[in-house]
């Protein structure tokens, strides 16, 4: 006996397994590979703006020396 069913708002599912045309499973993955083209592609620009205009700066930078006797007692 043959059954036909429905999704949650009652339309009637297609007969298909995957439920997907091969175009629509192409489209889409054509779309995610473009979105990781496109997100590592500003990935990379951010991190190269950031290496040229924003260099880093020293990690240790050396300020007035003090009396050894003065830095202890603080």
């Amino acid at each position: 006996m043959l059954t036909e069913k429905f999704d949650a708002y009652g339309e009637v599912l297609p007969d298909a397994a995957g439920g997907k045309s091969e175009t629509a499973k192409a489209a889409s993955a054509m779309l995610s590979r473009v979105g990781q083209y496109l997100f590592w592609l500003l990935v990379i620009i951010i991190v190269s703006v950031r290496v040229i205009y924003y260099p880093a700066a020293p990690a240790f930078e050396v300020g007035t020396a003090t009396d050894v006797k003065q830095a202890v007692t603080r």
